[in-house]
């Protein structure tokens, strides 16, 4: 009887995070600033470093990303996702009429081995202000390796 060849499974294991910008936070950035979410709910494989706000793939693949960010009233943010210094997508809001608004973006992208991924403020003006709040649309940032390409 043949016996049958198991898969190598040592680089399929999971790679995903999720956090969030505390809850009662208002954070003022200047433009091309990082935005670090520093709660972690999720962090399995331990990618995400909450204390700089960068994600590095552990291993070459297809990853997916998506973000959230909220202001309030005449404040405006205006976000990027950065792959090794390339802008992916970008999300924000300007609408200054509203009492709280949020924008998010979904991103799909390939990166290499130790590629880093984060969110920023983009060029345009001067200060960017984040609002994080439990009755509000919470400020996060998640991602996943969704294919891996080793």
């Amino acid at each position: 009887m043949k016996q049958k060849r198991r898969p190598d499974r040592s680089d399929r294991s999971a790679v995903m995070f999720y956090a969030l910008i505390k809850s009662g936070s208002v954070i003022y950035l200047n433009a091309k600033s990082t935005v670090v979410f520093e709660s972690v709910i999720l962090n399995i494989g331990s990618h995400y470093n909450s204390n700089d706000g960068v994600f590095v793939a552990p291993r070459k693949g297809v990853y997916l990303f998506s973000w959230t960010v909220s202001s309030a009233g005449s404040k405006y943010i205006l976000t990027q996702l950065v792959v090794q210094n390339r802008i992916i997508s970008n999300a924000g809001e300007t609408d200054m009429d509203a009492v709280y608004h949020s924008a998010s973006m979904t991103a799909l992208c390939r990166m290499q081995k130790d590629d880093h991924a984060f969110i920023r403020t983009t060029a345009y003006g001067g200060e960017h202000a984040i609002y994080s709040y439990d009755q509000r649309p919470r400020s996060s940032f998640l991602g996943m390796l969704v294919h891996n390409e080793n």
